[in-house]
């Protein structure tokens, strides 16, 4: 028997085995840089609703002057949060994760909001963030949940409307 008919495929599958286990980098380094939102979904709490946030590419987050940040299962809540706020000026920033990328935080002034009821969100109000500046998405979403899209102003105008929130009202309106 020729030795050469076992050693050679013998080295060639250890080498193709050093290969498949050799350590090509640390994966989490990607994602470090392209995920801003920081919603523990499944553990953290909505600070609107008191309900668990848990349904992933929906949720925002206000951050208050003095340093403090509410979390949201949707936009709505977040909304919901700033109407029932007593004083609005309190607030530095507002963000909502935008659908299509769904590990970004974006200010609610460079978002659209869809509403389709074909595209439910976790609070009722069927409402989408989608970031403004990408037409295709939005065409891309357009097409498969046909809808009105909104701005911010009117995302107010609308959850003011249907849970009936104004200035200072409870959290426990909505429930």
């Amino acid at each position: 028997m020729n030795p050469f008919k076992t050693i050679i495929p013998g080295l060639f599958a250890l080498l193709l085995l050093g290969a498949c286990t050799q350590k090509t980098g640390n994966n989490a380094e990607v994602f470090r840089y392209t995920n801003s939102v920081d919603i523990a979904y499944g553990s953290d709490i909505c600070s609107f609703s008191d309900e668990v946030i848990s349904t992933v590419r929906y949720g925002g987050r206000m951050t208050l002057n003095n340093g403090k940040v509410h979390k949201f299962m949707s936009v709505e809540c977040t909304a919901g949060y700033y109407l029932s706020m007593d004083d609005n000026s309190r607030i530095t920033k507002i963000e909502i994760v935008d659908f299509a990328h769904g590990q970004k935080y974006m200010p609610v002034e460079e978002l659209v909001f869809l509403q389709s009821s074909l595209r439910p969100s976790p609070s009722g109000l069927s409402l989408t963030a989608i970031d403004a500046s990408n037409e295709k998405m939005k065409a891309y979403i357009y097409d498969a949940y046909p809808g009105d899209f909104y701005t911010w102003n009117e995302v107010l105008e609308i959850v003011e409307k249907e849970w009936g929130l104004t200035a200072g009202t409870s959290k426990t309106a909505m429930k």
